[in-house]
């Protein structure tokens, strides 16, 4: 009995302190990669002056799936007129809602027995816990920052939804097909050869294209090697940076006022137009990259303490058509 409960102190022990430990493990692993930084990170919130909306990170505590209201049609009823006339109010339609589903990962943390026996006293066991949970946020981040570039359909569709079918004139997003709402579909420009041609063109086309007012991208992604080809075209009189994306440690240059970022798990020969009016990453309360309860346990029949890291979310859009994409770019 009393070695069994020692194994529960140590347990309790080991799972206070990760719990202390979940702001830095959040922190760590959004901060440190473009994409997932941009959405729910340090360079998020660099950016977030940008614009009305703030984060793109939205937090549920609950429903069966994640709905997002979408306005395609404005309202007809808009007119002038004079003294006592009729005035239209025709009820009007131009609302749905778009329907995405909860992604789920988990990542385990585990000491075995011996580990916990040969590092006794609260520092040693600090330490090991720490290398044991480096070990976990580097490899979800990893895992996390390739999927949300990718279609969503890995793992027999378990995957968060990726820029790859969020940002597509094509694909079925949120339960609405393009084929059928036509409003609905991304602004894709696919096979567009030689950066060195075509590129600067298509990205001022783009950028353009998806600029109504002041309100346009606020982010563009890309590969390093495309990034470095438009590194190519300037002259150091045209060699502009963000301040507000490098003051987080993000290198970047900046085309039409918004900052150009290389991101190594970017499709290749791909570069995104991005705005966070438009795109929400959603996580639940109770699972943004939390530790389940009971937090440790040791089971039985087993030398090992194991806790679970677990995230609730996925990645959303609600106006397709302010997203862009260029494809098909050689360097």
């Amino acid at each position: 009995m009393p070695a069994r409960s020692e194994t529960r102190s140590i347990d309790a022990f080991l799972t206070t302190t990760l719990a202390e430990y979940g702001r830095t493990l959040h922190d760590n692993i959004f901060d440190d990669v473009p994409l997932l930084s941009y959405l729910n990170g340090k360079l998020g919130k660099a950016l977030a002056g940008k614009g009305p909306d703030g984060q793109i990170k939205k937090v549920l505590t609950g429903g069966e799936r994640i709905i997002e209201p979408l306005m395609y049609g404005t309202n007809s009823t808009v007119d002038s007129y004079s003294g006592s006339e009729m005035l239209d109010t025709t009820l009007q339609d131009g609302m749905t809602n778009a329907s995405f589903d909860w992604a789920q990962y988990s990542v385990s943390i585990g000491i075995e027995g011996i580990q916990k026996r040969n590092n006794k006293g609260r520092h040693a066991l600090i330490n090991l816990l720490q290398a044991k949970t480096t070990q976990a946020e580097m490899t979800l981040q990893e895992r996390l920052n390739q999927d949300a570039y990718k279609d969503g359909t890995g793992n027999n569709s378990k995957n968060i939804d990726g820029l790859d079918t969020l940002i597509s004139a094509t694909t079925t997003v949120g339960g609405l097909a393009p084929a059928t709402h036509t409003w609905w579909k991304a602004n894709v420009v696919s096979g567009v050869g030689s950066f060195a041609t075509n590129g600067y063109d298509k990205m001022r086309t783009m950028v353009n294209d998806l600029t109504i007012g002041n309100i346009g991208p606020d982010m563009i992604m890309t590969t390093q090697s495309v990034y470095e080809s438009f590194e190519d075209t300037l002259t150091d009189q045209r060699r502009y940076t963000d301040s507000k994306v490098g003051d987080v440690g993000f290198e970047n240059l900046v085309f039409k006022n918004q900052p150009i970022i290389f991101d190594r798990d970017c499709t290749s020969g791909f570069m995104y137009f991005l705005n966070r009016r438009y795109m929400k990453w959603v996580v639940h309360a109770e699972a943004d990259l939390k530790m389940a309860d009971p937090g440790f346990q040791t089971p039985i029949g087993q030398d090992v303490s194991t806790a679970l890291i677990l995230f609730q979310g996925n990645m959303t859009v609600n106006n397709r058509r302010r997203l862009g994409v260029l494809t098909g770019i050689t360097t």
